[in-house]
């Protein structure tokens, strides 16, 4: 009943029967006491805790702890939530450890924590919990965000100074790779501004990364030798040597592709063949027509072509498939095995040069890789090398992969940061697994010329 209460902001009734819990109690249920530590929480959003009420998450701490070696990593949650709620953040630390033992901290608890640092000046432990919240894949909330900003403003006063710290926010959100909040970005906008930084919401053109109001184009930030061998080396051990690739493979068919590799490596260009030919309908003809179009379009370019697909398909067209043969290498897996991881290491133990063609956003195998920079690595790759094809009424196009890495950065020293737009509609729209293009913040201090 609680929780009723609270979710519809219904704090006096809330209170009264609160009161009731504890005037008919002697010792409160863990729901009970569950419910209230959700209750201070979301009221001290708003408003101040009386000391009985502070008094009463500090004793269920205790009681808590006293009763559980480990508490139970809801309850873990709530206490925590109710702790940051009277800035007792040497507590959650705690906490925070006993959550990690069970499980991933959700994204509230890591930010109302690093708010709640932040708000008490303890940039040091904020920060490490920030890192912390990178591996678990817990980017941060609009509060932790907002207290840094205010941590900034209030620690220092020289213009330099918090231009040098808030451009550690926009280092964070670059490092991300993730575009945050509308309601972030206006913090940040009204952050520059009062720099006197230029400061507005903008749009970058797809077909080249050019800001539509600064004229400055995004960088492509190109895998370094070096990263590319760590993402070699790492696709190599989790697609082909780990687990992943035997789901639904045999070591058979892995030999056989590992020695297909080594005898026709390297290649310019990998299409994964069924995903292509997803724009046409049933009709196998139609299927072929959009391999064959695909191919066409990169063997007139003299490139060296890998074709990936499964074996039901060399029961095709004859004719279609001869085709295709005589202008691409091509390999094809048992019906059963994941085609898709055959055909990412295919391309990536080819070497840095070379490209894929696919709509599939590749999500899944982002996240095979354990470790964030691991993962920005893989999604940089994807969006320097990844063509797709798509349909309409007068056939099939080809999208080029994109001239320009569409996450946060700097240049010529304005910031450009995507984010998400309020309300936002995906009605009509492809999904590409691009940032929109439309939503974009861009801080300039007024020393550019451009």
């Amino acid at each position: 009943m609680l929780k009723v209460m609270v979710r519809s902001s219904e704090f006096d009734a809330a209170f009264k029967f609160a009161d009731y819990l504890k005037a008919n109690n002697t010792e409160l249920s863990l729901g009970a006491t569950n419910g209230l530590l959700i209750l201070y929480h979301n009221y001290a959003k708003e408003n101040s805790l009386s000391n009985k009420e502070r008094g009463f998450i500090l004793d269920s701490y205790k009681k808590l702890y006293d009763k559980y070696r480990i508490l139970d990593s809801a309850t873990a949650e709530n206490l925590l939530h109710a702790l940051c709620s009277i800035c007792e953040w040497k507590k959650c630390m705690r906490v925070l450890g006993d959550i990690k033992e069970s499980g991933k901290p959700t994204h509230s608890a890591y930010s109302t924590l690093i708010g709640t640092l932040f708000k008490m000046n303890k940039k040091t432990e904020a920060l490490n919990i920030i890192n912390m919240s990178v591996i678990d894949r817990r980017p941060l909330q609009d509060y932790p965000y907002e207290e840094w900003i205010k941590y900034i403003f209030r620690k220092y006063k020289d213009t330099k100074t918090i231009v040098k710290y808030l451009d550690e926010i926009c280092a964070h959100i670059k490092l991300s790779g993730i575009p945050i909040t509308k309601y972030t970005a206006d913090k940040m906008k009204d952050a520059y501004s009062e720099l006197k930084w230029e400061t507005n919401y903008t749009t970058i053109l797809k077909k080249n990364g050019e800001c539509t109001t600064c004229h400055e184009r995004l960088e492509c930030m190109k895998l370094t030798p070096d990263e590319f061998t760590l993402l070699q080396n790492n696709v190599r051990e989790k697609l082909i040597v780990g687990s992943d690739l035997f789901l639904k493979s045999s070591p058979q068919e892995l030999e056989r592709f590992q020695n297909f590799l080594n005898q026709t490596a390297p290649y310019d260009i990998v299409l994964d063949a069924l995903n292509i030919c997803y724009i046409a309908n049933q009709n196998i003809k139609d299927r072929l027509q959009v391999l064959k179009f695909v191919v066409n379009h990169f063997s007139n370019e003299n490139k060296k072509i890998l074709l990936l697909g499964r074996k039901h398909m060399m029961k095709w067209n004859r004719g279609g498939l001869e085709y295709l043969m005589r202008r691409c290498l091509t390999f094809f897996t048992d019906d059963l095995s994941q085609d898709d991881p055959y055909f990412i290491t295919a391309a990536i133990m080819s070497g840095p040069h070379t490209d894929i063609v696919s709509r599939d956003l590749l999500r899944g195998h982002r996240f095979v890789l354990k470790q964030h920079d691991l993962r920005m690595i893989f999604q940089r790759w994807q969006w320097e090398h990844q063509w797709k094809v798509y349909g309409n009424k007068r056939g099939p196009f080809i999208q080029s992969p994109l001239l320009f890495t569409p996450c946060a950065q700097k240049n010529s020293n304005i910031w450009h940061i995507p984010y998400e737009a309020e309300y936002a509609s995906t009605e009509g729209k492809v999904n590409d697994g691009v940032p929109d293009c439309s939503t974009w913040l861009c801080m300039k201090p007024n020393s550019v010329k451009k």
